[in-house]
């Protein structure tokens, strides 16, 4: 691998004040939500882009705000096969994060089949359903956001995520059919 040819990283190593423990977890809560991956304590690592750039450099200076300290380097891949380890690190740390949204999309999905089996066809319970959706949409799109390598989970995750959507959808006509509503809003009858 030629220096021309090195994919771009950066680093954020971090020390933060041990009290109180509120600082500590709010770094570790957004350096997680950055898809940064973790090489050793207070160390972690991201591909180079302008975004994750800006993101690191803000959450160094937040660090540094509560008393903390924060180098944010900026490296490249020293040989492919690090490179290789490297970004299969950063691909199952996604997996196991569709593979959670896919937990819960089977979880929302049994929830329909447990409604339609009681036929608990109502507005409300639309309305529910239509809340738990949006928030596993929100989630896996925040996956996504993070995924910088097309972590192969991904495939999986977007056809449950399909199909979950189909049964949503199936499950409301059910809900405006009970109801004696069209689906456009009239009332049939």
């Amino acid at each position: 691998m030629d220096d021309q040819a090195a994919r771009q990283w950066l680093i954020l190593a971090y020390k933060v004040p041990s009290e109180p423990t509120r600082i500590r977890t709010s770094v570790w809560r957004q350096v997680k939500a950055l898809g940064c991956l973790y090489l050793q304590q207070a160390v972690w690592l991201l591909p180079k882009t302008t975004q994750t750039e800006a993101e690191l450099q803000k959450l160094s200076a937040r660090i540094e705000e509560t008393g903390g300290e924060a180098s944010l380097l900026s490296t490249t891949s020293p040989n492919p096969a690090w490179e290789g380890r490297t970004i299969a690190g950063f691909n199952r740390a996604r997996d196991e994060e569709y593979a959670e949204v896919i937990e819960n999309e089977e979880r929302f999905e049994d929830e329909i089949r447990r409604e339609t089996r009681k036929e608990k066809f109502t507005f409300a319970e639309m309305e529910d359903m239509e809340a738990d959706w949006e928030k596993l949409k929100k989630w896996y799109e925040r996956v996504v956001v993070r995924d910088f390598f097309g972590a192969p989970g991904r495939q999986e995750a977007e056809a449950r995520l399909a199909e979950g959507e189909e049964m949503l959808e199936g499950f409301n006509r059910r809900v405006y059919e009970h109801e004696g509503v069209q689906e456009s809003g009239e009332v049939e009858g």
